[in-house]
């Protein structure tokens, strides 16, 4: 059988992490992505910097998060500036399904694609464009980077400990964004599907992010009381216990989760410390709340001398929710689970200083659908040749005469 989106064609303008990550998404499930890219200005996720130099024939070094981001897809690298270079851009359109980008707000109508122009190629085109703001009010023209976005959105201010400063996490919130696209592109498939017509999507990585904030913005809203950082703390959860919890060795934790009565008797028992489950500081939601230094101690009373291993294994078998707080190394290199799931996968690289690259697998598994990648991240312009002669159908002497014009870079 058949991957899901097999057969669809993704021109893909995306770079950095939020729209990458969404074409990444569309090509695990099976539809072709065709990278666009310029040589004097690649994606900087290859890891290079100065846009200015002259690279000549020299592939840029790149970072790992490239590969992560683009493994499996098509790469082409094309002048859009010269005329002929956007003719081919426009004919690519009109063999597309999908056209994707994550510039900032306007960037494609000055080279000339706006959307209006890519119905003109493509009548039922399917134009995702994603931007920190989206294109339309007050910050429709601001800058944004990963964590500018999540700092508008209310995540930096509730991250960290309770009176210390905000903390800026990783790029997690362009993932988020990423998933939110693949899913509209998805559903504006099937709305092709019903009635034949493409559709403009407009995309903000804000929004998307404000979208999993959920009980924060329903603490202000409800209770009129903007929730601040609480390191690991869970004051306004309705749980009997939430927390991470030291065990024996060099910083190695347990994340223990109890969310019922029953759960929190059984938690009790098991590390013999029954007086707990009546100790009136601990009963309910508010008293946990306050009394959190004392509760954390009498567990960690308990952890502190133990094999986090252990640790996990005694509550899990008791039915409570204990897991090891991972760090990279255990995730790529020992954790079962994974190398069942087949997640880590060698694969080939083109770039001729890497014989292979280990890259994360696909996520998600159908029945009777063999989903895997195949392929490391393309180099620049790797598929110039296949793009613009096997789908456009450019002769050699064609090609050979536009690479001559510097039509491709």
């Amino acid at each position: 059988m058949d991957k899901p989106l097999k057969g669809i064609r993704v021109t893909d303008f995306t770079w950095v992490v939020a729209g990458p990550f969404c074409t990444r998404t569309l090509k695990d499930m099976g539809a072709e992505v065709i990278k666009i890219e310029a040589r004097p200005r690649p994606d900087t996720m290859r890891g290079y910097v100065n846009h200015h130099d002259d690279l000549g024939d020299a592939e840029p070094s790149r970072l790992g998060a490239f590969d992560h981001f683009n493994r499996d897809k098509m790469a082409i690298s094309v002048n859009a500036k010269h005329p002929s270079g956007l003719k081919l851009i426009k004919d690519l359109i009109s063999v597309s399904d999908i056209v994707i980008e994550n510039f900032r707000g306007g960037v494609l109508d000055r080279w000339g694609l706006g959307f209006d122009e890519m119905r003109k190629a493509k009548p039922d085109i399917i134009y995702l464009s994603m931007s920190g703001y989206g294109h339309t009010g007050p910050y429709k023209d601001y800058a944004s980077h990963f964590h500018i976005a999540q700092a508008m959105s209310g995540y930096t201010a509730i991250s960290g400990y309770e009176n210390d400063i905000p903390v800026v996490t990783g790029a997690w919130g362009d993932t988020i964004s990423g998933l939110h696209a693949s899913s509209a592109i998805t559903m504006a498939l099937e709305h092709r599907n019903q009635t034949g017509e493409g559709q403009y999507i407009d995309g903000a990585n804000m929004t998307c992010i404000s979208n999993v904030m959920t009980t924060a913005y329903l603490q202000q809203t409800i209770n009129g009381d903007a929730p601040g950082p609480t390191g690991n703390r869970m004051p306004h959860v309705n749980s009997y216990l939430e927390g991470a919890f030291r065990c024996q060795g060099n910083e190695r934790w347990v994340a223990i989760g109890i969310y019922s009565k029953d759960e929190w008797i059984k938690f009790c028992n098991v590390i013999g410390k029954t007086e707990l489950i009546t100790d009136p500081r601990f009963s309910e939601m508010d008293s946990r709340s306050k009394n959190w230094d004392d509760l954390e101690k009498e567990i960690e009373d308990w952890t502190i001398n133990k094999n986090v291993d252990d640790v996990v294994s005694l509550l899990q078998k008791s039915g409570i929710g204990a897991a090891l707080i991972s760090n990279v190394e255990d995730l790529v290199e020992h954790d079962p689970q994974l190398k069942h799931d087949n997640f880590y996968k060698s694969v080939p690289h083109s770039d001729p200083d890497f014989d292979t690259r280990v890259i994360e697998n696909t996520v998600v598994k159908f029945s009777g659908v063999e989903c895997t990648i195949e392929n490391a991240s393309p180099i620049i312009g790797e598929h110039n040749e296949y793009v613009f002669q096997e789908i456009l159908g450019l002769s050699p002497k064609e090609y050979a005469d536009f690479k001559e014009d510097g039509v491709f870079f």
